[in-house]
Formats: structure tokens, sequence, C-alpha cells
């Protein structure tokens, strides 16, 4: 009898949460959610940050209206490594500096170019810069589409990839940055009719 009072024991306990999960809730549905484009509150602290304004020593001071502070670190893309003494440059502007101990160049002012291309608010969601390391041993590396926010600082990780005899083509290491997803979502969200099916599969119901 002892066994049959374990047994009858493992079974209800084995079988409840099955009931318990197998009553579905009735009557309750999930609140309507309707897409929109992302949007930056107004009251956020990426837009308290202080206005950057170049000093003499920033090429391109009087050429672009809205700066945002860029630093970058270059490491050893295989050891992960900081790689001290990489020249970066940025070619929009030809401003050119050296990273320290930790791989780190010091804060520098850099502009924040919008594309051209798209009307507001499209085209002014962020810029987009190019960045070139350099050090001898490492294949030379470009970063395309770097983007940077108006008031708020911007942070680059730049991997650089050693010279090994196994390399016979010495062409430089390559990286573009991925388009922002708010930029994308507002881009397909202007541009779709309202019958096309991309609105509800973006919905989120």
């Amino acid at each position: 009898m002892k066994w049959l009072k374990v047994v009858l024991v493992l079974t209800f306990l084995v079988l409840m949460p099955i009931q318990a999960y197998a009553a579905p809730s009735k009557g309750k549905t999930l609140p309507e959610v309707k897409y929109e484009p992302g949007k930056r509150q107004t009251n956020s602290p990426l837009n308290n940050q202080p206005k950057v304004t170049p000093g003499p020593d920033i090429p391109g001071k009087d050429k672009f209206d809205i700066w945002s502070n860029l630093e970058v670190q270059v490491i050893d893309g295989r050891t992960k490594q900081p790689l001290r003494n990489a020249d970066v440059v940025l070619a929009e502007t030809g401003y050119r500096t050296v990273t320290d101990d930790r791989g780190f160049t010091k804060p520098f002012p850099a502009p924040v170019i919008r594309d051209p291309r798209f009307e507001a608010p499209l085209g002014r969601l962020h810029g987009q810069l190019t960045l070139i390391a350099y050090k001898d041993g490492y294949r030379d590396t470009v970063y395309f589409n770097v983007r940077m926010r108006q008031n708020m600082m911007t942070r680059v990780q730049m991997w650089m990839l050693q010279i090994t005899p196994e390399d016979r083509r010495m062409e430089a290491y390559v990286y573009f940055y991925p388009t922002h997803h708010i930029f994308v979502d507002q881009l397909v969200h202007k541009f779709r009719t309202k019958d096309q099916q991309g609105a509800k599969t973006e919905e989120l119901d």
C-alpha cells in the first residue's frame, strides 16, 4: 500500500502543472499597439550634452555647422589587445590623431554630416563619417558610415589585422557601419501605402 500511495502522489504532482497550463484564459486579449516611427524624447539626457565648438586646430571648423565629440579605440582584431601609436584620420576633415597605451585617441570634435539625399527628418537622424587607421605591421583599416549624433559623445572601436606571411594582397580592411534601425523604420514607413502587407507584419498586434 505504501508504494501505491507514492505512485498516486507522484502522478498528481506530474499532472498538476499540465492541467494548470492547459486551461487557457477566456475573454482576455492583449491591447492593440499601433506601429509608430521611433522618436527621441525631448527631455532625454542625450539632448542635454554641451555644445561642441571646434578650436582653431580642427580642420573644417568653418565648413560644418554641427559638431560632436568623437573618441576612437584601436585594437588588434585577433588578440583584441589595444594598439598603441596607431594613427587615426577623420577623412572628411583630414584631422589626424594617435592612440595612447590603452589604444584610445583623445576625444576630438567631429562634424555631424547628415545625408542630404533624404528630406527631414529622414536625412537628419544622424551624421556619417569615415575613419582610417594606420599602423606599421597592420593592414590599413577603413570604417565607413560611422554614425555621429548631435549633442552626444560617439565612441568607435576599430579592429586592425596584423600582416602575416600568408597575406599576399595588402588591401585595406574595410568595415561598413550598418544603417541605424530607427532610420530604416522611418524610411519604410514613409513610403508604404496603407494597403501594403508590410504594415500588418510590422505592427505589434
